[in-house]
């Protein structure tokens, strides 16, 4: 169980690494002075870090199970690992809901709301 949560923790940090090499690339993108996003996210306590793993079994009977409701990701970055068993994402898009289809060894980088604060009309967060 130690070995296991020490490799958990060695993931987290390569995780928050990657979160901010693309804090990094937006400020670039967005025409921010590099590190900026990442001064704001941090404060003066640090980031708000965290790592769920969930399982998600195939549904028998998907027809009748709705999922989660319609909704923003709260967050700055999340970082979603997918497997390519278990379908059930989607995003709004010009009113209509389209499936993303999962992707096995792939990371789907949702913006949340607290990027749309500085969006400027470029990026614009989409309801999951």
């Amino acid at each position: 169980m130690k070995h296991d949560r020490k490799i958990m923790k060695e993931f987290a940090d390569k995780l928050e690494k990657l979160a901010e090499q693309l804090l990094d690339l937006l400020c670039e993108n967005l025409g921010l002075e590099q590190g900026y996003l990442k001064k704001v996210f941090y404060g003066s306590k640090g980031p708000t870090f965290g790592t769920k793993v969930s399982n998600y079994p195939p549904c028998p009977k998907p027809d009748l199970i709705k999922g989660l409701r319609a909704h923003t990701d709260a967050g700055g970055i999340i970082l979603l690992f997918q497997d390519d068993k278990v379908s059930g994402l989607q995003l709004l898009k010009d009113g209509k809901w389209i499936d993303v289809p999962p992707m096995r060894h792939s990371i789907v980088i949702n913006l949340g709301d607290q990027l749309e604060v500085y969006k400027d009309l470029t990026y614009i967060h989409t309801s999951f």
